[in-house]
């Protein structure tokens, strides 16, 4: 096992063959990125057995071995299963969903999403810097705000019946306007 050296890019250890080919890359921010990686997607099945606790936990067993191999690989297509797995075991588990419950779950598969992204971005081992983490976190709050947003005025309409035409153009709104901010802010 060797140490990175001053200038080079990767900041925590690696394992090396004898011809120099990099086995395995250990770095604090590479682990804190695998993390929240398998993390959501445990809170997400945490939050599906709450809400639906008469269901089976072997699809969710198997749910979270693919979330750890998606961390492991995570430029491969085992994030995709693993975030479709999730979609359709909680519309298959979960027979009265609740809103609250739903967006817990939706905030989960976001992180998911967005940890996968950056982890397969960047070679492994590549810390990223403080500006490039705080882009991300911007717009993922970005995205959860709208999605909060979104979520309150499905419950204000599901205790009023049939939602009234103010509540649905504040939901086109609000809708409508996360593709304009999401184009504002990259341009």
């Amino acid at each position: 096992m060797s140490q990175a050296t001053r200038n080079s890019p990767v900041t925590g250890f690696v394992l090396e063959d004898r011809d120099g080919t990099q086995l395995l890359t250990l770095t604090i921010p590479g682990i804190v990125v695998r993390v929240l990686t398998v993390a959501p997607i445990a809170v997400a099945l945490a939050e599906l057995h709450r809400v639906a606790p008469d269901v089976s936990w072997w699809p969710s067993f198997a749910l979270l071995v693919l979330a750890v191999g998606s961390a492991g690989l995570p430029d491969s297509g085992v994030g995709l299963v693993t975030l479709g797995g999730l979609v359709a075991w909680w519309l298959v588990a979960v027979q009265q969903p609740a809103t609250w419950s739903a967006l817990v779950v939706g905030c989960c598969g976001l992180v998911f999403h967005v940890a996968l992204a950056h982890a397969a971005a960047g070679p492994p081992g590549f810390a990223p810097t403080r500006a490039v983490v705080g882009r991300l976190a911007l717009r993922c709050a970005g995205v959860l705000l709208a999605t909060g947003g979104v979520a309150a005025v499905v419950e204000v309409a599901e205790e009023g019946g049939e939602p009234p035409v103010v509540v649905v153009a504040i939901t086109l709104a609000l809708v409508g306007a996360l593709p304009w901010v999401a184009v504002r802010r990259s341009a």
